[in-house]
């Protein structure tokens, strides 16, 4: 007999499930029972079963009436309740990743009349202050995304958005500050410290998304963590075979994009699902194929004829440059195996292994015409091992290696020439950067973690958490940036003459090697139920990193201590209105592209010669020194060597040092939020919550240079040293507000979020392409103990990539049976204010500090008007989506159904035609003004400012078509 009062339903959309819970791949339930009186009952047999559990778990309640299920794999549970003389009682919970059930049963005499379960659901659990929202595989097809990845799923979540290059960006943290996890297993890159490794969507079981109030058991993290776990098998073999098609000539065409642009040719992704017992109830598999040939169209960037530095920057007439149309080719082949062995009820052994190979073409790194698209090949693969224990009921420990490599390799084409990069654009022509016979970037990790959990009795209940955390990078990557070794720089790109006016040869110098980076972690997590009204959570972490240089030599390395606390508060103690609150200093990773720019690993020794026709102008860019690209390559026209001025000079053995005490960023997090539960008859079921916080970061590190002292070059000459350290002038702080609930009503499931935040600050700290890139904050505005400008004009503080003052993401979704199978229809409704952009121009070098600014500063500056970051506002944009699904009922296999079924996915399903960006362009500092009142120049407008013309780059995506059939048993 099953009489749920007081609490609301457990199926929740995606995007509504707030899970709060301890932060692990396994889920938990702790449950009392009582009887009418409210007194205890011991002896109470609870029996566990679930399609996702190896046999059958069975507990005995204590003296206090308590049972604890723990370790638990994420799946739909039934719990059953027996003993002599008492009404049987069966519950049946969906628990996800991290979710703690916790219900109180009533156990009455046979015959009684009323049989009472009183719980919250896992998704609103009172006993945990974290904050995160779970989605199972199966939810998020139901929805209109073109893919389901870690990613994707993610940008469904409150307090998430997109930041710098694109990627995931978390309450206000850089990209590269998030943790990703694939079964455990650290699977983050170790350059731009984003997922490293290729994930099949359909091996997915559910991810959780963690954004705030993080346990002490997280570590080198500051924004959040996206923890996926992949399918594991079960007693019955199941299975599907996916076709996900799409092709460009099936979409809506952009303003200004030509219909050539939109070629008619069919992309198609293959993935095949398997999984089965090889012993029943002992040992299961799961195993995924993949493979794609996709074909994406895309186009050039950077309207060189803006001409935005004056001196006569040209698009090309013949379709090769701005705006051209090209097609990237995809070739993506993905393998991934699991195995689960039930050694017994009290121990579970889970292998899993996954390897990845990606060949692309028309690899778009910076490009300004067709010729600089490279080809690129890509190689992952990682394995993991966890062994789960429960020694005793109150105590479990879980022991967990995993190792992960990555090898990258891109370039452009050996013929002899060499990339040529625009002061006008800052894109790349002639040819692709990189070079692919190098060697690859390699990047691999190992980890090991060990966590212990004690349960025990203390004035209330008590689940304390103890582990150790090892990880260790390494990074082999000559990373030659291009197959010539040089790069030339120039301004006045046009691409009709094939003609420039040189600014500088960049000369690079690359080594092989290895670098490592190890990160140690100590923590200890209470979780403190005190009774029905109060639980706390007490958390302490101690974190150490630590850097080596190829010869095993120390480089940087310090620790450091971060406290994790937390309090909910149940007013009535029956579920409904939940308070919570808590403080949490979080130790971010010093990323490895920071420590290792002192080694040559991903790091070459960089050179930079003035060309002698821009030396002869004193540093302007004159048309009478325009020349052809063949000249511009040639070396005799650059002051190369002796006392000849350097325009950069980046040696990581020589003039890049760390402090070696650096330590790692800190963020300060403070979180308040209120969730009310209701079941409201004639409205439905669900839930609102509302959750504020705010984000401070110290310790952030940057690199100075101009005022940190001097070294020697082989040459003779004097080259001013780049100094990693914490700089206490980089600012970064988040304020958010969100809004997130869930209805159920009618078969329609209601689902979303709204957001509202700032980010502020003067510290980006990475670039599309340039992670862990620091700001530069103190450079060069003193130099040799000397201010030569103010830099407020090149840093100012203001609004950061990432900033979106307010960002909806709403979701419906209901399924239909009908005589032909049934049909799931899902509505996605996406709302972004418009982005901050600065109003900037270049300024140069000595008209911004002076004829004594050294030339290492480079040739120009970017100079923000009035000395204010983020002041200008593109356009807000709004789109919905439609997913249509059916599914067919074949014909069934022994037990088994076999169905076919199609969807259709189709994102800005009304077209909608929306101006999301336009151009922002500003005329450079004119050469009639001088140091050093040239900062305060008048500021004029291109020709094209604020206007959407000439590129469909400016306008939101056009209605897109994506399909997908197959079967599933």
């Amino acid at each position: 007999m099953n009489n749920r009062m007081g609490r609301i339903a457990a199926l929740l959309a995606v995007g509504g499930v707030v899970a709060m819970a301890q932060g692990t791949q396994t889920a938990n339930v702790t449950g009392t029972v009582v009887d009418g009186s409210g007194a205890p009952v011991a002896g109470v047999t609870v029996r566990l079963t679930s399609p996702a559990l190896q046999g059958v778990r069975t507990y005995s309640t204590d003296a206090t009436g308590k049972f604890i299920a723990r370790l638990l794999p994420p799946g739909f549970y039934t719990i059953t309740l027996t003993k002599d003389g008492m009404e049987t009682q069966k519950v049946q919970e969906q628990l996800g990743i991290d979710q703690t059930f916790s219900p109180r049963f009533t156990m009455v005499k046979t015959g009684a009349a009323v049989v009472e379960v009183v719980a919250a659901a896992p998704a609103v659990d009172k006993t945990d202050v974290k904050t995160a929202t779970n989605y199972r595989n199966d939810q998020v097809d139901e929805l209109p995304t073109n893919n389901r990845s870690m990613e994707t799923v993610a940008l469904l979540t409150p307090g998430v958005t997109t930041g710098v290059g694109g990627r995931v960006q978390i309450r206000g943290a850089m990209t590269s500050g998030n943790l990703y996890l694939l079964d455990g297993q650290n699977i983050a890159d170790n350059a731009y410290n984003n997922r490293g490794v290729s994930v099949i969507d359909d091996s997915i079981e559910e991810t959780q998304v963690v954004t705030g109030a993080m346990s002490a058991e997280y570590g080198d993290v500051e924004g959040g963590v996206i923890n996926s776990i992949t399918k594991s098998g079960g007693n019955e073999f199941s299975g599907s075979l996916r076709w996900e098609l799409n092709n460009p000539s099936w979409n809506a065409m952009q303003p200004f994009q030509s219909k050539a642009t939109l070629n008619n040719i069919l992309g198609e992704q293959k993935t095949l699902f398997l999984s089965g017992p090889i012993l029943k109830d002992k040992l299961w598999f799961a195993a995924s194929y993949f493979r794609t040939e996709l074909n994406t169209p895309n186009t050039i960037g950077g309207n060189l004829s803006s001409d935005p530095l004056g001196v006569g920057a040209a698009n090309p007439t013949d379709g090769t440059g701005f705006g051209a149309g090209y097609v990237q080719g995809r070739k993506d082949i993905r393998r991934q195996a699991k195995l689960t062995w039930s050694i017994n009820q009290d121990h579970t052994l889970v292998v899993a292994y996954m390897r990845n190979a990606i060949n692309d073409t028309n690899r778009n790194y910076s490009a300004g015409e067709l010729l600089a698209l490279v080809p690129q090949i890509s190689v992952s693969d990682f394995w993991n091992a966890t062994l789960r224990s429960a020694w005793t009921t109150n105590f479990t420990t879980e022991i967990r290696f995993g190792k992960k490599h990555q090898n990258l390799s891109a370039g452009g084409s050996p013929n002899g020439q060499s990339p040529i990069q625009s002061d006008d654009t800052a894109l790349f022509y002639n040819n692709g950067i990189f070079n692919n016979a190098d060697g690859g970037d390699n990047r691999d990790n190992r980890t090991y973690n060990l966590k212990a959990s004690l349960f025990w009795d203390a004035a209330g209940s008590h689940q304390t958490d103890f582990g150790i955390d090892y990880y260790e990078g390494i990074r082999r990557a000559r990373n030659e940036q291009s197959p010539t070794n040089l790069i030339f720089e120039a301004a006045g790109v046009d691409l009709t003459t094939r003609t420039a006016i040189p600014t500088a040869v960049w000369v690079f110098t690359s080594t092989a090697g290895e670098a490592k980076n190890y990160s140690y972690g100590l923590y200890a997590n209470d979780k403190w139920s005190v009774n029905q009204h109060w639980n706390f959570q007490l958390g302490l972490r101690w974190d150490k990193y630590k850097a080596e240089n190829e010869s095993g030599a120390r480089t940087a390395g310090a620790d450091g201590i971060s406290p994790r606390l937390g309090a909910t508060y149940d007013l009535f103690g029956d579920s409904k209105h939940i308070f919570k609150a808590s403080y949490a200093r979080y130790n971010a990773k010093v990323l490895e592209g920071i420590t290792n720019s002192v080694t040559g690993q991903g790091n070459p020794t960089e050179v930079d010669w003035y060309a002698n026709s821009f030396l002869a102008a004193g540093g302007d860019w004159l048309p009478a020194n325009r020349i052809s690209f063949a000249d511009i390559q040639n070396l005799a026209n650059y002051a190369i060597g002796g006392t000849n001025p350097i325009a950069y000079y980046n040696n990581p053995t020589l003039n890049v040092r760390l402090n070696d005490k650096m330590k790692a960023p800190t963020v300060d997090e403070i979180q308040g939020s209120y969730a009310y539960s209701f079941n409201w008859a004639g409205i439905g079921d669900g839930y609102v919550k509302v959750t504020g916080v705010y984000k401070n970061w110290k310790n952030l590190i940057d690199v100075t240079t101009g005022n940190q002292g001097t070294v020697t070059d082989p040459t003779g000459a004097t080259i001013y040293m780049n100094v990693w350290d914490n700089n206490s002038d980089a600012k970064r702080k988040y304020q958010g507000l969100e809004i997130e609930g869930q209805l159920n009503r009618n078969g329609w499931t209601y689902g979303g979020n709204v957001t509202w935040s700032k980010l502020q600050g003067n510290y980006e700290g990475e670039g599309t392409n340039t992670p862990g890139r620091g700001e530069s904050i103190n450079s060069w505005y003193i130099q040799n103990g000397v201010q030569l400008f103010d830099k407020n004009w090149i840093h100012p503080y203001g609004y950061l990539t990432g900033h979106d003052p307010l960002r909806m993401r709403l979701n419906a979704s209901k399924v239909f049976n009908n005589e032909f199978g049934k049909t799931t229809v899902g509505f996605i409704y996406r709302f972004d204010a418009g982005s901050h952009y600065s109003n900037t121009r270049t300024i140069s070098r000595t008209r911004l500090g002076g004829a004594t600014l050294s030339s290492q500063a480079g040739s120009s500056f970017t100079q923000y008007m009035d000395q204010e970051r983020g002041a200008g506002v593109y356009n807000a944009a709004a789109f919905l989506d439609l997913a249509i699904t059916h599914d067919f009922p074949l014909f069934k296999v022994g037990s088994k159904d076999v169905t076919a079924f199609g969807k259709v996915v189709i994102t800005n399903v009304l077209n909608h035609q929306q101006i999301v960006t336009f151009n922002t362009s500003y005329a450079s500092v004119p050469t009639s003004y001088a140091y050093p009142n040239a900062v305060n120049a008048p500021w004029v407008q291109g020709s094209l400012f604020g206007t959407a013309l000439n590129s469909s780059g400016y306008y939101g995506q056009a209605r897109n078509i994506v399909a997908s059939a197959g079967f599933r048993f």
